[in-house]
């Protein structure tokens, strides 16, 4: 196998490995009453789930989508959830973000405890 080939292979395995240690974005996330993906409310995550293990809220000020194009500036104020979901040490932790009620992002972390 010549020289090239293998820099691409060996890039494109790289970059197709998950990382190891580190949280990989999902998409979705299985609880014992259903699955959870972008877009679930909160109240779904939470009869789907149960209580996260740890929960933090915060807020953030940010340009609202409608008037960036426009070039106008207008700022929104979004209600920002992070919730770990721990399913004991056999399973992996997931971090779920949820803004203003609705899931953004859910991602694997290491095994649970």
């Amino acid at each position: 196998m010549n020289a090239p080939l293998r820099i691409v292979i060996a890039a494109l395995l790289a970059t197709a490995a998950p990382a190891v240690g580190g949280a990989t974005e999902t998409g979705t996330m299985m609880c014992a009453k259903g699955i959870v993906s972008i877009g679930t409310t909160a109240g779904e995550v939470l009869a789907k789930c149960g209580q996260p293990a740890t929960a933090t809220s915060r807020e953030d000020r940010r340009v609202a989508r409608e008037w960036q194009s426009s070039g106008g500036r207008r700022l929104t104020t979004v209600s920002i959830d992070d919730w770990i979901f721990n399913f004991g040490p056999n399973q992996f932790q997931y971090q779920v973000i949820l803004e203003n009620g609705r899931v953004v992002r859910i991602e694997s972390l290491d095994y649970g405890y």
